[in-house]
């Protein structure tokens, strides 16, 4: 096994879909960063800081600036903030549609052109048929590097790519798991029922049979994931902060972060997320919690709309981002790319016994069957790691095969 992904990170990334025990590319944040200490309800200091992280990372220059553009609120803000920092810049948005997916395209064009942005379309291919070149980029078996499609148009025309990361975890985006989670807690739960609690709001993460998910050579016991998220529940913030707390220090910092780093690396591009510059994120963690999200209505982010409403800009409510059609594709690619490499004689993972092969078999049906994108997403993760051990361990598939 590569010294650098053990058995517990294989774990880790088959049940909370990163590895906590990395080490952070930016700092981890504490309960104390979340004291609410800052108040803006107009969003003034906030547009301010976004504005400056701008001209602290940018050269003033002609070079043209790349920017992710969907529809969402993230991106078109990132947009409206980069045009009024650089009046007189070539902006270049990109936006990525997959096939039989929700198509933020028509919209986003809008948005460009209201934001005198040249505006560019890409067609973005199989997860499944790409899936070593996805692996080849972070070294590790993740599939969520698709945007490296939109870097690569990106580096077309700029050095300079800017994107939207961070947003949702540092002013209040997650409003779906917000809910949810306050929902499930009650005023009498201790860390561990809390933890519980927020687990179930990632339970796209992992199967209700997870105990059964690994082969013997890969020891899993819940406690151990629920001492990751002990001091993240165990303080003395509002349950709302606490979930925003274990956000910020989950998939951001060891997800998200690591694979825009990965992408924008192998493209040569200067990644830029305003979101991301440590002012703001000083300043965002330790704003009012009521200032992020409205119990009453489910609605978060309430600065960065106050922002945009402020500066007229139209956006879609819904939170959507670039994300494949994972049925849709699975159908067409992934169940006859897994049949071949998974559920096989020649299968790494179930080799090694990293997985269970009768777990393989059931969960295969079930999701045949069943059409449970629990289940799907599990078995996507794990033909993931079965590409990665043949492109890395054993060295047999070349990085640029198309399955």
């Amino acid at each position: 096994m590569n010294s650098n992904f053990d058995e517990n990170s294989i774990r880790n990334l088959l049940t909370i879909r990163y590895n906590p025990s990395e080490k952070s590319l930016i700092p981890r944040a504490t309960w104390e960063n979340f004291n609410s200490i800052h108040t803006d309800p107009d969003g003034i200091k906030t547009k301010k800081l976004l504005k400056s992280a701008f001209q602290k990372q940018i050269k003033n220059s002609t070079e043209p600036l790349s920017i992710s553009l969907s529809s969402g609120i993230d991106s078109t803000l990132c947009l409206s903030l980069l045009r009024e920092t650089f009046p007189d810049r070539e902006l270049v948005g990109i936006c990525g549609v997959f096939k039989n997916g929700f198509d933020e395209s028509k919209k986003a064009s809008k948005i460009a052109k209201k934001f005198d942005t040249k505006f560019k379309t890409v067609n973005m291919p199989s997860i499944y048929q790409t899936m070593p070149k996805l692996i080849s980029i972070t070294k590790k078996p993740r599939w969520n590097t698709y945007t490296h499609i939109i870097a690569q148009e990106a580096k077309k025309f700029s050095s300079y790519y800017v994107a939207g990361d961070g947003a949702d975890e540092i002013f209040g985006g997650y409003t779906f798991r917000y809910a949810k989670f306050l929902n499930l807690c009650k005023s009498n739960f201790n860390w561990k029922d809390k933890v519980k609690a927020y687990l179930e709001c990632h339970n796209r993460d992992w199967v209700p049979d997870q105990k059964v998910l690994f082969g013997k050579n890969i020891q899993f016991k819940w406690d151990s994931i629920y001492q990751y998220f002990k001091s993240y529940f165990s303080n003395s913030l509002h349950p709302l902060q606490q979930v925003m707390l274990a956000d910020f220090n989950g998939k951001l910092l060891y997800d998200f972060i690591p694979t825009s780093k990965s992408v924008c690396k192998h493209y040569s591009l200067k990644g830029i997320s305003p979101f991301l510059f440590p002012s703001v994120i000083k300043f965002g963690l330790a704003l009012n919690v009521d200032e992020k999200y409205n119990e009453k209505i489910e609605k978060g982010k309430l600065i960065l709309r106050k922002i945009a409403s402020n500066m007229n800009i139209k956006h879609i409510d819904q939170k959507r981002g670039f994300s494949p059609e994972l049925w849709f594709d699975w159908k067409k690619n992934g169940k006859d790319i897994f049949e071949k490499y998974v559920i096989s004689k020649d299968s790494e993972v179930i080799r090694k016994k990293l997985i269970n092969e009768k777990w393989i078999t059931a969960a295969f049906e079930f999701v045949e069957n069943d059409g449970s994108i629990l289940y799907l997403n599990r078995l996507t993760s794990i033909l993931a790691l079965e590409i990665w051990y043949r492109t890395f361990v054993s060295q047999e598939m070349n990085v640029d095969e198309k399955l």
